[in-house]
């Protein structure tokens, strides 16, 4: 993945994506009308397994588990998704008037256009922003006006951020303090906001730095405490950053496969803090480098089913990751029951794990 900041790398200059999440409400219809609902956030209830006819036709069908809920977002769950799909930007436009130089302050998601429901769900909790498509199959909740960044500020300064981008949004506000103040407006004011934006994300363009060649950039404040604030914000976080996987390799096993589950998020060494403190949150997993960052990894079975599956069942995953955490759980049961251990098992396993995560199709769609 590597160290995206505040996700500021983008496509066609304005937007980056990461295709994984979509509304986890959701009904799926086929061409003959049947439904399936999702199911309520209970432990005992059980995944319903559509039959072997319909099991022909839909690629995926075990995404039935939960009834997810994005109109009510918990505060911290923002601020965990925030801390993994956020992205805080100050733009220097050249005018020919005034001081020579228009600054604009934005906060911006970017997501597949399948995650609408998701953005409508945070557009709705702040009651301010909006939503724009940004390229084929992107769209964007951007935050703007001063008036709406006043709101969204009011935010983050009672459930703040966690993640070195933390030090991204202190900078921002400082900026937006300076504008708020029309202190933009001044040549003086005008250089602190280069200083400052020369420090956030991945810095100056050579425009910028043609432009002002004697810019010292302003210092980072990473001085603050790592520590997981509330269930909601992992689960946020985890919504943005974590991964639910199925795999396969082949064994000496009469089916000729072992399967096995997999969770991992995966950040930049700067937040090894954090990936660290996953590790005692948790109570579980372990963390491996892979060159510039770092990967929190839980495979034990037995971690998956008591503690992760049942913490995520309490404070539950959204968007189009649900249906990855449904899976997830699908699977995990059929191991329990063993059906993994036979060869209509492991070809059950292998369909659900081909229409997982980057292999999921669009709703409905039928082989």
């Amino acid at each position: 993945m590597g160290y995206r900041g505040s996700k500021s790398v983008l496509l066609n200059g304005n937007s980056t994506v990461k295709e994984q999440r979509v509304d986890g409400s959701w009904q799926l219809f086929n061409s003959k009308g049947l439904r399936f609902t999702l199911m309520g956030f209970e432990r005992n209830y059980r995944i319903r397994i559509p039959s072997n006819k319909l099991d022909k036709k839909i690629r995926f069908y075990s995404t039935t588990r939960y009834i997810i809920n994005q109109t009510n977002l918990n505060p911290w769950f923002l601020t965990g998704f925030i801390d993994g799909e956020g992205c805080f930007r100050i733009a220097l436009t050249k005018i020919k008037r005034e001081i020579g130089w228009r600054v604009q302050l934005f906060f911006q998601i970017n997501l597949h256009s399948k995650d609408r429901a998701l953005l409508e769900s945070i557009k709705n909790f702040l009651d301010v922003g909006q939503i724009q498509v940004s390229g084929k199959n992107l769209i964007q909740y951007r935050i703007q006006t001063l008036d709406e960044i006043t709101v969204f500020l009011k935010h983050l300064d009672k459930y703040p951020l966690i993640t070195k981008k933390k030090a991204d949004y202190l900078l921002f506000k400082e900026v937006y303090e300076l504008v708020k103040l029309k202190k933009h407006l001044t040549k003086d004011g005008l250089l602190k906001i280069v200083s400052l934006k020369a420090s956030l994300n991945l810095g100056l363009s050579k425009q910028l730095k043609a432009a002002f060649p004697n810019i010292i950039p302003a210092t980072r404040n990473t001085d603050y405490s790592i520590s997981i604030p509330n269930c909601n914000w992992l689960s946020g976080f985890v919504t943005a950053e974590g991964c639910f996987m199925v795999g396969l390799s082949k064994s000496k096993m009469s089916t000729g496969y072992q399967i096995y589950l997999s969770f991992i998020i995966t950040q930049h060494i700067r937040d090894e803090l954090l990936m660290k403190n996953l590790i005692d949150y948790l109570g579980c997993g372990k963390l491996t480098r892979k060159r510039d960052v770092y990967e929190f990894q839980i495979f034990k079975f037995i971690d998956i089913t008591d503690k992760i599956i049942v913490f995520f069942e309490k404070y539950p995953i959204l968007g189009d990751k649900a249906k990855d955490f449904s899976d997830f759980c699908y699977v995990a049961d059929l191991m329990k029951n063993k059906v993994h251990l036979t060869e209509d098992g492991v070809a059950k396993i292998q369909k659900i794990k081909e229409g997982m995560n980057k292999g999921r199709q669009s709703i409905g769609q039928i082989e």
